[in-house]
């Protein structure tokens, strides 16, 4: 048996402290994910509104929120599952700011349809969503291993 605070070992029950030491806790990534989701939904709002001139700053909310939840994760994660899904995150949340920007008055030369940018929209927020979803059950899979 092992006495919090004997000095011996590390607290585990300090929050912060993952029981697997290349994934973060569950409660860390259900947080972000959690954040990512309300982004998320702010830009679908703005989508059915037709509020176009929102999608950049919204996406510009979903992009820290994803490098905040990348972040949590180690660089080289051991997992294929965890590199597949922080790739299909990280690179949607690009995507989605890159589609976001078509958006703007005078960003090419040819007309901007604005229901495909929106179709491209929703979808990079889809796959977003889809990757922080498998970052969530592959952490609380292996965390409770």
């Amino acid at each position: 048996m092992i006495w919090p605070g004997d000095g011996s070992v590390p607290d585990t029950a300090e929050p912060h402290v993952a029981p697997s030491p290349t994934l973060p806790s569950t409660e860390d990534v259900i947080r972000k994910t959690e954040q990512i989701t309300k982004n998320i939904q702010e830009l679908l709002r703005a989508a059915q509104e037709n509020k176009h001139d929102s999608y950049i700053p919204c996406s510009e909310r979903i992009h820290v929120a994803v490098t905040e939840m990348a972040a949590l994760f180690p660089k080289k994660p051991k997992s294929d599952m965890v590199r597949t899904s922080l790739r299909l995150l990280t690179s949607s949340a690009y995507r989605l700011q890159s589609e976001c920007k078509k958006t703007l008055p005078g960003d090419s030369s040819s007309p901007t349809d604005v229901q495909l940018v929106t179709q491209q929209v929703i979808q990079c927020a889809y796959d977003i969503a889809k990757a922080a979803k498998q970052l969530v059950t592959i952490t609380t899979k292996e965390n409770n291993n």
